[in-house]
């Protein structure tokens, strides 16, 4: 799937924590980035190397957004274009369509995978959102660490850190690795999603530790695949 291995190359929405990171700062002085995703507002008029017209639509996500009512906003097609060609990314605008499609469900699925974990706190925050996230694409998580040296799939293909708004009481990290799975359960992605809150306070320890079946499952499904996928 032409899409799914585009989407493979890492999310261009996604600032990184070393090298994509230190390019933005380097190139701030010319555009205003927006500190929640460290990117520029990015144009929605053709690229003068683009062969074919692109949609200017934009689909809203599933994702609320934390300190403003709505929900996050994915971008179009053409403003994708662009964002791959600023970080030097292969694009292709006859597939973009695609790309963006699979781009916008894996983020939602992430959404998803990440209120599995808020339902420990619904007593107290039943609305989490997302305040921020950075891509971290090159810093492997010690669950890559493991994955890279045991599991058939590898390691991530990509690297997501998101920060989520308890209701205003609290941010809580979460670390989120993206693999490109043969064995997954959704065979036209072919992508498991592997999110979990970050050992940074001893509340995220206790909510690893309030989810052993949750563990279990993760162990089954990095070594042998299949319907045991947390």
């Amino acid at each position: 799937n032409s899409a799914a291995s585009s989407e493979r190359k890492g999310c261009p929405f996604a600032s990184s924590s070393s090298g994509d990171a230190m390019a933005a700062r380097a190139t701030a002085v010319a555009e205003v980035l927006n500190p929640r995703n460290m990117m520029p507002n990015l144009p929605q008029t053709p690229h003068e190397s683009q062969q074919s017209p692109l949609s200017k639509d934009r689909v809203t996500s599933n994702i609320p957004k934390a300190e403003e009512v709505g929900n996050w906003v994915y971008p179009s097609p053409q403003q994708f274009y662009h964002a791959l060609l600023r970080k030097n990314k292969e694009a292709e605008a006859d597939a973009m369509e695609a790309v963006v499609h699979v781009h916008n469900v894996t983020n939602d699925r992430t959404w998803e995978k990440i209120l599995d974990w808020e339902q420990l706190h619904a007593h107290r925050c039943p609305t989490p959102s997302l305040l921020r996230f950075v891509g971290r694409s090159t810093d492997l998580s010690w669950g890559a660490w493991w994955s890279k040296r045991f599991s058939y799939r590898g390691e991530p293909f990509d690297r997501h850190d998101w920060f989520v708004d308890r209701c205003g009481a609290s941010v809580v990290r979460y670390v989120i690795d993206y693999y490109d799975d043969p064995k997954a359960k959704d065979e036209h992605m072919q992508i498991t999603i592997d999110a979990r809150p970050a050992f940074d306070s001893l509340g995220s320890t206790v909510d690893r530790l309030r989810r052993p079946l949750w563990q279990v499952k993760r162990v089954w499904a990095a070594l042998f695949g299949g319907h045991m996928a947390p």
